[in-house]
């Protein structure tokens, strides 16, 4: 129905259109998307959150925010005064921006797709966060390197992504598209930038999780007390073992008490 409807009101806009010169038809197009600007507002203890959403899939995770990941709400709710959280794969920003908002946490969020962060920097904006979210385009790794990130599909919002790799947790890219990414090691961002470092982790690449941890092993065993990592598809398949093995050497062990009847995919690990 929605894409029926969508497909209706595309083809009113490019008829009322035609009859202008192409480049002032072009204008007039893309005016009407700048006005229309969709969005997702979502209600949170503390008002709202607003998304923008430029394509159904971008719509995706903030509309499911209590819905898809309740764990992960669950671990957000009791992040303590004064988190530094660092939001590994952050998508669009829909924990970002609710652990800024409903918990004053301070965020760093890490989202490499291009299409992505840019409407992941538009929702740190309209919703007034600036002050506690920062934004980076870069792919945290194994090691620090230029690489590539191959995708499946390149509109914002999209999983399933690998930096350096085809394989995902799910299915191998054997026709990606690609993106040249700037590529650190958790280490090697702290040593060189000496960014907030992190007190709590949310980890969700879909890929290359073990390689982030290894290469984060210093600073995550010095600052970090929690992350919550997604351990899923052929990772779980595997029991998790190259993830809880990862973790283990920085001095983390699953939080058996934290899961719940009902939680999805993501598992927390303390220090001890």
């Amino acid at each position: 129905m929605s894409h029926r409807i969508a497909s209706t009101l595309a083809a009113l806009v490019r008829a009322g259109t035609c009859y202008l010169k192409p480049t002032r038809r072009t204008i007039a197009r893309a005016a009407v998307c700048e006005m229309l600007a969709p969005e997702i507002v979502v209600p949170v203890p503390e008002g709202a959150l607003h998304f923008l959403c430029p394509n159904p899939r971008a719509a995706h995770d903030p509309s499911h925010l209590y819905l898809a990941e309740p764990e992960t709400i669950r671990w957000i709710d009791a992040l303590p005064d004064g988190a530094v959280l660092w939001d590994i794969g952050a998508g669009v920003g829909t924990y970002a921006l609710y652990a800024a908002r409903h918990r004053g946490a301070r965020v760093l969020a890490f989202e490499p797709s291009a299409a992505t962060y840019a409407v992941l920097c538009e929702n740190v904006r309209r919703n007034g966060l600036s002050r506690l979210v920062d934004a980076y385009n870069l792919a945290l790794a194994g090691e620090s390197r230029l690489d590539h990130l191959f995708m499946a599909h390149a509109e914002a919002g999209q999983s399933m992504h690998a930096f350096g790799q085809r394989d995902t947790i799910a299915t191998r890219l054997d026709a990606p598209l690609t993106q040249a990414v700037l590529g650190l090691s958790i280490d090697d961002f702290v040593a060189r930038f000496s960014p907030p470092p992190p007190s709590h982790v949310k980890l969700d690449v879909d890929s290359i999780e073990e390689a982030i941890l290894k290469g984060g092993a210093q600073t995550l065993a010095r600052h970090t007390q929690g992350i919550l990592v997604e351990i899923d598809g052929a990772a779980r398949a595997a029991g998790g073992k190259a993830i809880i093995d990862a973790l283990a050497a920085a001095g983390f062990a699953e939080d058996k008490a934290f899961a719940r009847a009902g939680d999805t995919r993501n598992v927390l690990f303390r220090r001890g």
